[in-house]
């Protein structure tokens, strides 16, 4: 079984629909399964994120998982819409610094956590097979949107990071503790900055719908 997890409400309602995952089961969120997929969706923020992996992963044991959502793009490079396949990601917001860590750095000793490269690769593999414009690339992961962009600045140059976000990171973290296969990607906005809090359910439409068409080249 493959499992998909989603924050927003319309991503996760985008995967289900590729992914025929019509039956409902029983959770704290809102959680689906169709033939070989699960689809799961945590809510905002990285706690909703860590416990909804924690439960799917203990409750239904999935082969692998992805990751699916948007991102505030920090990379003026990047086009919004373009996808960010995150080859690992770090909890900007956490600052153990005064007790010796790096920036960023968790606990557990440990700053980057990991997407799976062969999911990765995939999830190349399907972008490129659906003309999707996409790089690899660092996503940092934060309890708040980021709309200051001298803030934006910063943190891409801390953590070299493309994009900002607010589950990826603690998802990839538990699945790094459960050694499971997880891969992230994420769609992004073109910035940080008042003005994509305006137009960001426009967004949020066309790029659930894009997520859910990558899914379900991922299972092809």
């Amino acid at each position: 079984m493959t499992a998909f997890f989603a924050a927003e409400p319309e991503e996760a309602e985008a995967l289900r629909e590729a992914l025929g995952a019509v039956e409902a089961l029983e959770a704290p969120f809102p959680l689906h399964r169709g033939k070989g997929v699960l689809v799961a969706e945590t809510g905002v923020g990285k706690v909703a994120a860590a416990s909804a992996v924690a439960h799917v992963l203990t409750r239904f044991a999935p082969k692998e998982s992805f990751f699916l959502g948007v991102a505030g793009g920090l990379d003026p490079s990047l086009r919004a819409l373009d996808l960010l396949l995150a080859e690992r990601a770090v909890q900007w917001d956490v600052d153990l610094t005064p007790f010796g860590r790096e920036p960023g750095e968790t606990a557990f000793g440990v700053r980057f956590f990991p997407s799976d490269p062969q999911l990765l690769a995939r999830a190349e593999r399907a972008a490129q097979a659906l003309g999707f414009p996409f790089r690899r690339g660092v996503v940092a992961t934060g309890d708040r949107f980021l709309a200051n962009r001298e803030e934006a600045r910063r943190l891409a140059q801390l953590h070299g990071a493309q994009a900002v976000e607010m589950e990826g990171a603690a998802a990839l973290m538990v699945a790094w503790r459960f050694r499971h296969p997880m891969a992230l990607v994420r769609a992004v906005t073109d910035g940080a900055g008042e003005e994509a809090a305006r137009d960001f359910q426009a967004f949020l439409q066309e790029a659930s719908r894009r997520l859910g068409l990558l899914a379900q080249a991922l299972l092809a």
